[in-house]
């Protein structure tokens, strides 16, 4: 009789469905933000950085391709027209109602004719300096945070590795692998973050600087074709 029992016992323990333990998710945001009050500090910064690289790599984007898209096809051939039949009055005017930067360029060269031709190539070249200016407003700000981004990360990591060694030195009983890697964990997602905020900082610079290089290269073949212009022979 107990040996019957013993064997129902047993089978039902062996038949009886095991049920899986609850797995551990990976949650990339509970590691940003378990560290200390430091830890949460150099976070919420670079991630504001991060949030001001985006908004200023939009609003230059947007403010570089608006001003460069308004010029008219046929600008410099209406130019030339205008230059051919002497009509520099109506060629300043075209110029003006283009409200863009090619025609304030040629605005300064136009209202410049008769002089010297290297007075008229320095006024627009003076024009275009201030052009570019303009379109690389605040773009210093967006070169800063591929550098500020990951030294403040760095500098989160550093100071979590020295408060995760300073709790292991000082804690008593059985040493606890859990209590360093936790620490180590928390402090090289400070570092992680940094990096995934200043490679695409960096990225976004890059490509408005590209965007303004082929802004100065056609205001040079506007201002060589206007010079070219006024100097064919009628």
């Amino acid at each position: 009789m107990l040996l019957t029992e013993l064997t129902q016992i047993l089978f039902a323990q062996v038949t009886a469905p095991v049920v899986p333990a609850d797995k551990l998710e990976f949650s990339f945001w509970n590691i940003l933000f378990h560290g200390g009050a430091f830890a949460k500090i150099v976070m919420a910064t670079v991630l504001l950085l991060g949030v001001f690289s985006v908004y200023l790599f939009f609003e230059r984007f947007f403010f570089i391709k608006r001003l460069t898209s308004k010029t008219d096809s046929n600008f410099m051939n209406n130019i030339e027209d205008f230059i051919r039949e002497g009509k520099v009055d109506a060629a300043l005017d075209y110029c003006k109602t283009q409200h863009s930067p090619e025609g304030r360029i040629l605005e300064k060269g136009i209202s410049r004719l008769g002089r010297p031709v290297s007075d008229i190539v320095s006024a627009m070249e003076s024009q275009a300096q201030v052009e570019v200016a303009n379109m690389e407003k605040n773009l210093n700000l967006l070169a800063v945070v591929p550098s500020i981004a990951p030294m403040l990360g760095l500098l989160g990591t550093v100071i979590g590795m020295i408060i995760a060694f300073f709790n292991l030195s000082h804690a008593e009983g059985s040493f606890s692998p859990k209590t360093l890697s936790e620490g180590i964990y928390t402090a090289l997602g400070q570092t992680a973050v940094g990096l995934a905020v200043a490679i695409p900082a960096n990225f976004f610079y890059n490509i408005l600087l590209t965007r303004i290089d082929k802004f100065v290269l056609k205001a040079q073949n506007i201002s060589g074709e206007f010079l070219d212009i006024i100097n064919k022979p009628l």
